[in-house]
């Protein structure tokens, strides 16, 4: 493929209207952050909430735990722990049984954070699906998270080639 037409597959858009899953993923997120900027009052961030809920599911668990639950590499998972403890949502001490491990327990003040934003949080993801509707919700989900690798494909199924994900333009 010469370098042209990569640039090609690439763009927003196709020459000839197809648009790229890369730019559509990427607005996905902007909307996101739009909508979650514009509903939640609280002060968490996604990644914020998402850790106290799997800490009110789970009780105590160890960062790795955390970090495997929320999708975060260890960097990030370092950082956004770091910040919820020093904000007083949640509490670290070692695992007496391997102290090279982190155990985490949300707070009572992690845990009226995260009630006060179950609603704003619930607005936000209505406000991002308001154009669709509800079957094509599910659809959506469902196919995010197969792309994603949080669910399985059927036996049936066969993956794509790359290059079927890639329309050449028309000559």
């Amino acid at each position: 493929m010469s370098d042209r037409k990569k640039q090609i597959s690439g763009a927003p858009l196709y020459p000839h209207g197809g648009v790229s899953l890369m730019h559509l993923v990427r607005r996905a997120g902007q909307q996101l952050t739009l909508s979650w900027s514009s509903s939640v009052t609280t002060g968490l961030t996604s990644a914020q909430y998402a850790s106290l809920v799997v800490l009110a599911e789970l009780g105590t668990c160890d960062q790795k735990t955390l970090g495997s639950r929320v999708s975060f590499d260890k960097a990030t998972g370092s950082y956004v722990v770091e910040r919820m403890s020093q904000s007083g949502l949640i509490e670290c001490h070692t695992d007496p049984a391997n102290r090279r491990s982190k155990l985490i327990t949300l707070t009572p003040k992690g845990q009226d954070v995260l009630t006060a934003t179950l609603d704003e949080a619930r607005q936000a993801e209505n406000m991002l699906a308001a154009q669709l509707l509800p079957t094509e919700l599910a659809t959506l989900k469902r196919v995010l998270s197969r792309m994603l690798g949080l669910e399985e494909s059927s036996p049936t199924e066969e993956k794509r080639p790359v290059s079927a994900a890639h329309p050449q333009p028309n000559k």
